[in-house]
């Protein structure tokens, strides 16, 4: 007798993903204010492209230098105690940017402190929240909370945050800065009020360690991490090809903030929307992803986005009007959620579930600590024309893909199976 696949839609998320979901938005809201707020901050105080692509380097340094570290404890601590600390700090962090800014202290370095202190927690934080996000909804759901914490990330970090930031620097430098230092604040007062709740009903929000593993030296978990991305080959491959994406994309985007100025006329009150763009094609690609994935297949959407990401960015590069250069931000936007989305659940799924903290780390070791490499080429590159890094870093991301085609439609392939229709 065949039994009729249950109905998707009617199935909720539940209340422990929701609460968990508002945390991280009011992450995502900080993390937008302070990423717009810093590179304004820092053209009053250098004109240099250089020295404002220095900001990207630092942002994405602490990938390079603790994600590993950080992958460690969050496969080993309590995940929500890791994000209520790693807020805490975050929070602190902005608060010493704001005091300095109110007593006429700021400078480049101190700019540069900050954000790589702020970086530094979301090595923690963001790999704490993905994985836990698995912990608490069924994988056959897996597609659509992935899809509404993307959702939820773009319109709180670039439609809310890019463009009110903006309007808020040109009234006073400190106000984008202390909402950043209010909002981690308050997104640790919640995660507080989550594991409370998460006590009283005894609901798991984390995996604890294995025994073995917990007696395991730090070298010797490290080495595990390690050894499962760059041993297997489909991580391996999944990774680099995730490198030459973010490094090619953010060969343009370190200098955005000269390019839309110096060539397409933005102003500085309207470069926060201007940047929302991203958003904009984001929510569409959030909007539309599981219907994507389950009208065109998983392949196609990965594939295809990634292809995407690296003509949309050589577009911005290649307009000379404001508009044309927001739609190839609007498509970068809708490619890069629908990719990211459609491949979440090797991660969140296909990964040994001991194994997701380490390996999520040295995914981002790998391709968001190579990011630096892409931001030093885009300002060296801006130096010569603005446009350039934007071509080039298009050029990269369309070769990263089409290296790792085969790799791509494997992946695919298992994170279907991993989020076919089973129990959590």
């Amino acid at each position: 007798m065949n039994t009729a696949p249950p109905d998707l839609r009617s199935e909720h998320l539940g209340g422990a993903f929701h609460r968990l979901w508002a945390a991280g938005t009011l992450t995502n809201l900080a993390d937008g204010m302070l990423f717009v707020a810093l590179p304004l901050i820092a053209t009053t105080l250098t004109h240099d492209p250089l020295a404002v692509a220095g900001l990207t380097v630092v942002r994405f340094l602490p990938w390079l230098l603790i994600s590993p570290f950080a992958g460690v404890l969050v496969d080993r601590v309590d995940r929500l105690r890791a994000l209520l600390w790693s807020n805490g700090i975050a929070s602190a962090a902005v608060a010493l940017l704001a005091l300095s800014i109110v007593s006429g202290g700021a400078s480049l370095w101190l700019l540069y402190a900050v954000l790589f202190t702020v970086i530094c927690c979301e090595t923690v934080t963001d790999p704490a929240h993905r994985i836990s996000v698995a912990d608490l909804v069924p994988a056959r759901l897996l597609d659509r909370a992935n899809s509404r914490t993307e959702g939820a990330r773009l319109v709180a970090q670039d439609c809310v945050a890019a463009p009110v930031t903006g309007v808020l620097f040109t009234v006073a430098a400190l106000l984008p800065v202390a909402g950043a230092a209010l909002s981690y604040a308050l997104c640790a007062v919640l995660v507080a009020v989550v594991a409370v709740l998460a006590r009283r009903t005894r609901r798991a929000v984390t995996v604890p360690a294995r025994k073995e593993e917990s007696a395991e030296s730090l070298g010797a978990s490290l080495r595990a991490g390690f050894a499962y991305v760059l041993g297997n080959r489909l991580a391996r491959n999944l990774a680099v090809n995730n490198a030459a994406i973010m490094v090619g994309a953010h060969m343009g985007t370190s200098v955005a903030v000269l390019h839309a100025g110096q060539v397409l006329g933005v102003p500085d009150a309207l470069y926060g929307l201007y940047m929302s763009s991203i958003a904009l094609g984001g929510i569409a690609g959030a909007a539309l992803s599981t219907l994507l994935v389950t009208r065109l297949g998983r392949r196609t959407v990965l594939i295809g986005g990634d292809l995407g990401l690296g003509l949309a960015i050589a577009l911005v590069g290649l307009s000379s009007s404001p508009w044309t250069a927001a739609a190839g931000l609007t498509l970068l936007g809708v490619c890069m959620t629908a990719t990211n989305i459609a491949a979440a659940p090797f991660l969140q799924h296909v990964v040994p579930e001991h194994l997701r903290g380490r390996a999520s780390a040295v995914f981002r070791l790998v391709g968001w600590g190579l990011t630096p490499l892409g931001a030093l080429a885009g300002g060296l590159l801006g130096r010569i024309d603005l446009a350039l890094p934007y071509v080039a870093g298009g050029l990269v991301m369309l070769l990263g893909t089409l290296c790792f085609l085969r790799s791509l439609a494997e992946v695919s392939r298992l994170c279907d199976g991993a989020t076919a229709n089973v129990s959590p």
